[in-house]
C-alpha cells in the first residue's frame, strides 16, 4: 500500500500577507475601542498632542470599505508607485547597457589573483554603494552571475560569490544614506526634508561596510587554506566549479555610461539638499539619465522603450505592494482605531527611557518584516503608528525612521519571505539550511552594532 502523501507547509508570498493583515486590521475595527488625539499643525507637520486621546463612537467598518481600502491605497501611494516605475526602468537601462559588468571585470583583470582579497574588498564596496545610494536591491540580481565567476575562478566557494553581492547590498541598504525607499518614503510620511540627516546614516555606512568586509574576507580566506571549512562542503553544488563568466572589454562607451549613472546620483542628491528636491523631481531626473545612457549605448527609441518598460515590470510587485499596504493605516483611520493602536502602545511603553523605547521600536519592525518583506509597503503600513508613537514618548521622527531602517533593512539576507534572498540561493545553488548557518553570526554581530548605533542616536538626539 502506498503512503499518503504529506502536504507540506507553504508560506504564503508578500501580497497574501498583505492580504490577510488587511482583513486581520477590518476585524479589529470591530474589537478595539475607537479613539482619537487632538492634532496640530506645528512647522508645517502634523503632530498629535500626548494628552488628548479620548475614545469615540465606532464606525462599523464595512467588509466592502475594507476592500475599497485597496484602490484608495494605490490612489494614496500613486507618486510613490511612479518613482519606483521610473527609476526601475532606468536602472535597468544603466545595468542592461553592461557598463557595470564590463567595469567589475575590467577591476578584476588590473588587481589579479594574488591580491584577489583587495578585489573582494573593492566588490563589495560597489555594492554596498548601490544598496546605499541608488537602492538596489532586487535589480541588483543580474550580477550574481559575475560574483560568482570572479569568487570560483580565485579558489573561493559559491558562498563568497553570494556573499560578496549579497551581504554588502543589504549593508548599504540598511544604512541607506539616500535609500529612496525607506529614508525616503519614510522621511516623506514624517515631514521631513528628504535625505535629512545624511551624516549620522554615512557614520553607519562606513560602519556596517567595515563589519561585513572583514567578516567575508575572513571567511574567504579560511575557504581558501582549507576547502573543507567551505560550509557547502560535500554539496553537489561545491563539485560544481565551472560557471559561464564570458569577460566583456570595458569601452570609452561603458566610461561615458557610468559617468551618467554617478553623475545622476549626483545631481539628485544635490537637488535634494539645495532645491529642495522631492519625489517628483527624483523620478524625473533618473529618467532623463536613463534615455541619455541608452542614447550612449547606442540604443534606438524602441529599445529604450522596451527596457524601461521590463524595468518597470521587474520591479511591479514591490510597486504594487505600496498600495496594498497603504490599505492597512487607511482601515485603521477609517475604523478609528488607529489612534487607540497607539494610545496603547505608548501605554505600554509609559515610563521606559527613551533609549529602551527607540530599541523596542527597532525590534518591533524586526519582526513585522518577517510578514510584510516589501521595504516600501512595510514603511506605508507601520510608520503611520510608529511616527506619532515617537512625537508621544519623546523621541525624533528620525529615530522612528533609523529604528525602522534598520529593522527592515538587515533581515532581508535572512528572513525566507525575502524575495531577493531566495532567487539569489536559488541561482547560487546554496540551501537555505546551509545560508542560515553562514548569515546567523554576522546578523547578530549587526544587530547588536544597530542596538549601539541606536542608542547613540538618541544620545545626540538625533534629528
Amino acid at each position: 500500500m502506498s503512503r499518503p502523501k504529506i502536504r507540506r507547509f507553504s508560506f504564503p508570498n508578500g501580497f497574501v500577507i498583505l492580504f490577510l493583515i488587511i482583513i486581520l486590521t477590518w476585524i479589529a475595527t470591530y474589537i478595539i475601542p475607537a479613539g482619537e488625539y487632538t492634532s496640530t499643525v506645528v512647522n508645517g507637520k502634523t503632530v498629535i498632542q500626548p494628552d488628548s486621546f479620548h475614545y469615540v463612537k465606532s464606525t462599523n467598518l464595512g467588509l466592502f470599505d475594507a476592500f475599497v481600502a485597496i484602490p484608495k491605497g494605490i490612489t494614496d501611494a500613486a507618486m510613490l508607485v511612479v518613482m519606483i516605475f521610473m527609476i526601475g526602468g532606468a536602472i535597468r537601462i544603466f545595468d542592461g547597457s553592461g557598463a557595470i559588468k564590463a567595469a567589475i571585470y575590467k577591476v578584476s583583470d588590473t588587481i589579479g589573483r594574488e591580491r584577489s582579497g583587495w578585489l573582494l574588498a573593492a566588490l563589495m564596496l560597489f555594492f554596498g554603494f548601490l544598496g546605499g545610494f541608488p537602492a538596489m536591491l532586487e535589480s541588483a540580481i543580474p550580477f550574481v552571475p559575475i560574483t560568482m565567476g570572479v569568487a570560483l575562478s580565485l579558489g573561493y566557494d559559491r558562498v563568497v560569490g553570494m556573499s560578496i553581492l549579497f551581504l554588502p547590498l543589504i549593508a548599504g541598504w540598511s544604512a541607506g544614506p539616500s535609500n529612496t525607499f525607506s529614508v525616503g518614503i519614510g522621511q516623506t510620511l514624517a515631514g521631513l526634508p528628504l535625505f535629512s540627516g545624511i551624516g549620522y546614516r554615512m557614520l553607519i555606512f562606513v560602519i556596517f561596510m567595515a563589519v561585513t568586509i572583514f567578516f567575508v574576507l575572513r571567511y574567504a580566506k579560511k575557504v581558501r587554506l582549507d576547502p573543507t571549512a567551505s560550509i557547502v562542503y560535500g554539496s553537489d553544488s561545491y563539485q560544481e566549479q565551472e560557471i559561464e563568466n564570458e569577460s566583456i572589454p570595458f569601452t570609452n562607451r561603458h566610461v561615458y555610461i557610468l559617468l551618467t549613472f554617478i553623475g545622476i546620483i549626483a545631481v539628485v542628491l544635490y537637488g535634494t539638499f539645495n532645491w529642495k528636491w522631492g519625489l517628483l523631481e527624483m523620478s524625473v531626473s533618473y529618467l532623463v539619465g536613463g534615455i541619455i545612457a541608452g542614447l550612449l549605448a547606442g540604443y534606438k527609441a524602441n529599445k529604450i522603450s522596451d527596457e524601461l518598460l521590463e524595468g518597470g515590470k521587474s520591479i511591479f510587485v514591490a510597486a504594487m505592494a505600496i498600495g496594498l499596504a497603504r490599505a492597512i493605516p487607511i482601515i485603521l483611520e477609517q475604523g478609528k482605531i488607529k489612534d487607540t493602536v497607539i494610545h496603547g502602545i505608548s501605554i505600554a511603553l509609559h515610563g521606559l527611557p527613551e533609549t529602551l523605547t527607540a530599541i523596542c521600536m527597532f525590534f518591533a519592525q524586526t519582526v513585522i518584516n518577517l510578514f510584510i518583506p516589501s521595504t516600501s509597503g512595510h514603511a506605508m503600513a507601520t510608520l503611520p503608528i510608529m511616527l506619532p508613537l515617537a512625537d508621544i514618548v519623546g523621541l525624533s521622527r528620525q529615530i522612528a525612521i533609523l529604528a525602522f531602517q534598520l529593522g527592515d533593512g538587515l533581515t532581508h539576507m535572512w528572513f525566507p519571505t525575502a524575495g531577493a534572498l531566495i532567487a539569489l540561493l536559488a541561482f547560487s545553488k546554496i540551501s537555505y539550511s546551509k545560508w542560515f548557518k553562514f548569515s546567523s553570526p554576522y546578523l547578530a554581530m549587526m544587530w547588536g552594532i544597530s542596538i549601539l548605533l541606536i542608542i547613540g542616536a538618541v544620545f545626540i538626539d538625533y534629528k
